[in-house]
């Protein structure tokens, strides 16, 4: 999901970028080491063009040849619509003109990254896992999963049952919830799924709001387990519906419903399925510096996915 600070407006992301959001910086310079997640890597060939289409204080969104990707600092983290590097840009606007040629990625007339030497990232394969060792990791989320920690957004959704004071925001969440444990149960209910999963698709603030994270971390734990039907079922439900969301956040749900998310995820969800301990905490101190809520969210959602998978025999 979303690596990035506190935005705050989850349905204005083509409008991103008012003078007050940008950050001008001293003249630029060519960053030659550059990480490239695998779905922004498709963009960046010679010859490709578009336009920056979200400015943000450590990142920027364009459009290239039809495919999004997110340009940002070091601090942003690896991801599948990721251009991570040291990168020093001027200040940008909307509609500035991106363009590759001859292995460099240009910004207007600033050139701002060679790609010759990119590494591309890809997340790593799922470890392998056994019921007993998911249980082991999840008496470690356990551990820790409650108390400030899952005070904002929908975290809490993600401790195995129904707080007793729930939000307004859990509150609102609860068709979708309902929705989405059908699908993940493989029910034949003729419930309306998609008019309970409506109550997620971008439910509360954020850039990427938290229904929409929750799915997304959903999608990728489903990825990660081999559940690949259920999560193809998911999707399919899912994607009449984003229309209600933003588009960048409709980006993030599409590289999710491929399996893809933030490398922090990733990691959170495998050392889950693994029951490594201190590989789990390493990833959550990752998860919770991704927006404001945005990783504990797409974690919840993974959890959701995950303690289902803790009661089936394997």
């Amino acid at each position: 999901m979303l690596v990035e600070g506190r935005e705050t407006d989850g349905r204005q992301s083509g409008r991103a970028g008012a003078p007050d959001e940008r950050r001008p910086e001293s003249a630029a310079t060519v960053c030659a080491d550059v990480e490239v997640g695998l779905l922004a890597d498709r963009a960046l060939r010679d010859r490709a063009a578009g336009q920056v289409v979200a400015v943000f204080e450590r990142s920027f969104y364009a459009v290239i040849d039809g495919i999004w990707i997110c340009v940002g600092r070091i601090g942003i983290g690896s991801g599948p619509l990721h251009v991570v590097g040291d990168f020093r840009w001027p200040g940008l606007m909307v509609g500035d003109p991106v363009r590759v040629a001859d292995s460099i990625l240009w910004i207007g007339a600033t050139p701002l990254a060679n790609l010759a030497a990119r590494s591309v990232w890809a997340p790593p394969a799922a470890p392998h896992w056994s019921t007993a060792s998911l249980r082991r990791g999840l008496d470690t989320v356990d551990e820790v999963w409650g108390g400030d920690l899952t005070s904002e957004g929908l975290a809490v959704v993600g401790a195995g049952h129904a707080p007793g004071d729930a939000s307004a925001l859990v509150r609102a969440a609860m068709p979708g919830l309902a929705a989405l444990e059908l699908i993940l149960a493989g029910s034949d209910d003729d419930a309306d799924r998609e008019s309970g999963l409506a109550s997620l698709v971008g439910l509360g603030p954020g850039l990427t709001p938290s229904g929409d994270d929750l799915i997304g971390g959903a999608l990728i734990a489903l990825a990660a387990l081999g559940r690949i039907e259920c999560r193809d079922a998911l999707w399919e439900h899912c994607r009449a519906l984003l229309d209600g969301t933003n588009d960048i956040s409709r980006i993030h749900l599409r590289a999710a419903a491929l399996g893809y998310g933030a490398a922090a995820l990733h990691a959170a969800i495998h050392a889950t399925m693994s029951g490594e301990a201190a590989g789990f905490r390493r990833a959550l101190t990752a998860l919770t510096a991704i927006g404001h809520t945005s990783g504990l969210d797409a974690f919840a959602g993974s959890l959701i996915v995950l303690r289902r998978a803790a009661l089936r025999e394997r």
